[in-house]
């Protein structure tokens, strides 16, 4: 027989009384079952070592509920990041799951141990007794102006973050797994009011959190649906699992915080960060949808189009120790955590979520959204290797991957920020995000060493040596150009980079990344210095890395770089990487040796003083431009055989840059290139003996053009693929005029802004805008000899 019942919980809250009227056997077997799932997954929350200190925590805990070796600091006086307090909740979910029986880590004979229980609620006890209770300690503690100043009563901190988020998280996970105790009524109270405050300002703003967004709007409802399982209430319930799968969708405006059609995961307004925030979005969904499946409340197509774009945007992001078999994540998209070392255990130490619990909530996953080769390779623990290349146009970054290697190259455009400085975390940072280009083959190239290197040095990028003076109030800065973007054949691809320094605009360059198999061809043209504001030289960072065994080889002699030491030559080998110059020489600048500095100057780690072996090596730029190709994991045979036999050659023209190479042809129209051509012969191409191609661009753009010989059909397939990097075109012009050959149309084009005839393709066709604005797109014709 069905009913309804009304379910009162009359403990009082700052949300009021809950009510709900839902079907018993329905509504009711709902909450049942995923407090059931959610309560088993909750359990899991203790990092299994931690059950090793229950009999000391027990035995060490006072009568209040505390401990002498936790830091119970609060208030301004509490460290802002990492609040050392939440050792307290840590401890208290600890004895809970092992007294829940649902954590296989713990020993079966804590499970309903009265000692374990009394502990957990003591400790609650501590804290609900001296939970704060002015409002405006939420996001505004500290503030003279607010009813928050230093030395208010009660347990709070200076960041928002630890209000709205990371306390309500641990309470909420504590009181789920003890709710079927006795709890008292000042322990129900506490278990609600904590969560309940943050979730009552799901619609208002959070102080200096601001009206939260991406992972952190997520957060909040992930800690919401604890507290609806706590108290039994489907109305909450329905409304944060709503909340979720509807921030769960793409984010389609730029630098907008969350998933991007690309794969990339903004936060902070433009700063890509698939690990940090990223991987707490997926971890909530992974929690969520597993909780959920087979109810009203698992995740939709839109939901799960978002998240796979995210899972195999993930993938090409991460690389393994080849030592160790670790994954991490690339630096590129760890934001400030690239500040702390790997023993502090934050975003840069793992890749954090777990791969078997994500196969499980994407197992109904089908179709375009099927995730299971992305996860498949990720649980081989790089022993299947995912190779090729990928352009994420929504946060201005390149991955190109090889069997043997990873490589990461990282823009700053308009549309997207450099780096920031929270919580006194990552105050040097200013030169991430501006053309960076990390190197990760054995993957410990750059593992725990930013707390000794130098900071004007990051990988790849091309700067004025030791310009601006790093310090925190300049690290975040949006680009000042459009003109900054990718094109990707899936192979092949192709970055391009209109530069003027965000700072001070002392320095400006263009630049392009042409990735094609074993090597990245790199150009800088139109490199200008504002002597005005600076007598610094402009340089490009080749690396600075972590030692690595062997010598420095500079045109096949050892040097020596215990001393910084300055040399010029067309060719670098170190650590199995090499680089080569093309005509104008490398004016090198060498070091290797040890460097110190203090990982608790750059964050809030613990760590202190560090001394690291380190590599680097930068070249002094010529005036106007420079051409040099990086070829990763190779040796000095590969570099000799490169000089005598080049397989890639860069062409510099006015407003046009290109790249000749075995793999095809990039070529860069820059800003101002409206109505200038571009003459390659056939044979440079390897596509016939004789003839030519002139290729012209109606406005600024990226190309790629790759040919496939078919000896079948007499002729080559030409494949074209563009993109626009301002993302502002709606609409691409772009035209071939062969001789000595004929263009032909087996594709069955019809679209009228498509004309092949004779030795003429000409393109008039729409670009991809919205979400897709950026991506690239192809078309395909065949070229015969005439």
């Amino acid at each position: 027989m069905k009913f309804t019942w009304l379910a009162l919980h009359t403990t009082a809250t700052l949300f009021g009384i809950f009510q709900q009227t839902y079907t018993q056997d329905t509504d009711d077997e709902v909450l049942a079952l995923i407090t059931q799932r959610r309560t088993a997954d909750l359990a899991e929350f203790p990092n299994p070592p931690w059950f090793d200190n229950l009999q000391t925590w027990l035995d060490t805990q006072k009568e209040d509920g505390t401990w002498e070796d936790v830091i119970y600091l609060s208030g301004c006086d509490a460290r802002r990041a990492n609040w050392p307090i939440q050792e307290h909740w840590n401890r208290l979910i600890t004895f809970a799951s092992a007294w829940s029986g649902l954590n296989p880590a713990a020993p079966s004979n804590w499970t309903q141990d009265d000692r374990l229980l009394s502990a957990v609620l003591t400790g609650m006890d501590y804290w609900f007794e001296n939970d704060y209770t002015e409002s405006d300690c939420m996001g505004q503690g500290g503030e003279d102006e607010y009813n928050c100043p230093c030395g208010t009563p009660g347990l709070w901190n200076q960041n928002w973050y630890c209000q709205a988020i990371l306390i309500p998280q641990l309470v909420s996970h504590t009181c789920l797994l003890v709710k079927d105790a006795d709890l008292s009524e000042e322990q129900l109270a506490g278990c609600e009011r904590i969560p309940g405050r943050a979730y009552d300002l799901r619609d208002g703003d959070y102080g200096h959190g601001g009206d939260l967004t991406g992972s952190n709007a997520v957060n909040v409802m992930l800690n919401s649906v604890s507290l609806a399982l706590f108290v039994n209430n489907l109305t909450i319930l329905e409304d944060a699992y709503t909340r979720v799968m509807t921030l769960m969708n793409f984010a389609d405006e730029e630098m907008e915080d969350g998933i991007h059609r690309d794969g990339s995961f903004l936060q902070h307004d433009g700063i890509l960060y698939n690990s940090n925030y990223g991987k707490d979005f997926l971890n909530a969904f992974i929690q969520l949808e597993r909780q959920a499946l087979d109810t009203e409340f698992e995740a939709g197509d839109t939901t799960k189009q978002a998240i796979a774009a995210q899972v195999r945007g993930n993938e090409w992001m991460t690389f393994i120790d080849e030592e160790t078999r670790q994954q991490y994540w690339d630096f590129n998209a760890v934001g400030r955590f690239v500040s702390h070392p790997t023993s502090d255990l934050q975003a840069n130490s793992d890749i954090n979520y777990n791969l078997t619990k994500l196969a499980a909530a994407t197992a109904n996953f089908e179709g375009d959204n099927d995730v299971s080769d992305s996860l498949r390779r990720l649980m081989s623990n790089g022993t299947e290797k995912l190779h090729g290349n990928k352009g994420y146009w929504a946060s201005d970054f390149m991955v190109h991957r090889q069997d043997e290697f990873v490589v990461t190259n990282k823009m700053l455009s308009t549309r997207s920020a450099t780096s920031e400085y929270v919580n006194t975390a990552n105050p040097y940072a200013y030169h991430f995000g501006q053309g960076t280009l990390f190197c990760y083959v054995l993957g410990n190239e750059y593992k725990d060493i930013m707390g000794a290197w130098d900071w004007n040095l990051v990988p790849g990028t091309t700067v004025l040596l030791n310009h601006p003076e790093l310090q925190s109030s300049i690290v975040k800065f949006n680009g000042k150009k459009d003109f900054v973007g990718s094109v990707s054949d899936g192979t092949v691809g192709l970055s391009v980079e209109d530069y003027v320094d965000p700072y001070d605009g002392a320095i400006s360059y263009r630049k392009a990344w042409f990735f094609a198999g074993d090597s990245v061809v790199v150009i800088t043209t139109d490199i200008q210095v504002n002597s005005s504001a600076t007598t610094a030289d402009a340089i490009t960072v080749l690396d600075n890395r972590a030692s690595a065994d062997g010598d420095i080889v500079v045109d096949g002699k050892t040097v020596d770089a215990s001393t910084e030491t300055s040399i010029e030559g067309h060719s670098l080998i170190y650590g199995g990487n090499g680089y080569l110059a093309y005509q104008t020489p490398f004016n090198l600048t060498l070091f290797e040796g040890n460097r110190t500095g203090n990982w608790s100057a750059i964050s809030t780690s613990l760590e202190g003083e560090t001394t690291v072996s380190i590599f680097s090596a930068y070249t002094t730029l010529p005036k106007d431009s420079f051409s040099y190709a990086f070829f990763p994991a190779a040796d000095n045979k590969r570099l000799d055989q490169e000089m005598k036999s080049p397989t890639s050659t860069p062409i510099v023209q006015d407003n046009i840059t290109a790249v000749l190479s075995s793999h095809g042809l990039g070529l860069v129209f820059w800003p101002g290139s409206e109505g200038a051509n571009f003459t390659i012969k056939f044979a440079e191409l390897g596509w016939g003996k004789t003839g030519s191609m002139t290729i012209s661009s109606a406005q600024p753009g990226a190309y790629l053009l790759r040919g496939y010989n078919d000896s079948a059909k007499g002729g080559v397939r030409l494949v074209a693929t563009l993109s626009d990097p301002t993302q502002k075109a709606t609409s691409a012009g772009f035209s071939l005029v062969l001789q000595g050959a004929k263009v032909e149309n087996p594709y069955g084009y019809n679209d009228t802004g498509i004309i092949v005839s004779n030795n003429t393709f000409n393109l008039e066709v729409p670009l991809p805008t919205g979400g897709m604005a950026g991506s690239s797109t192809s078309y395909e014709v065949f070229l015969r000899p005439s």
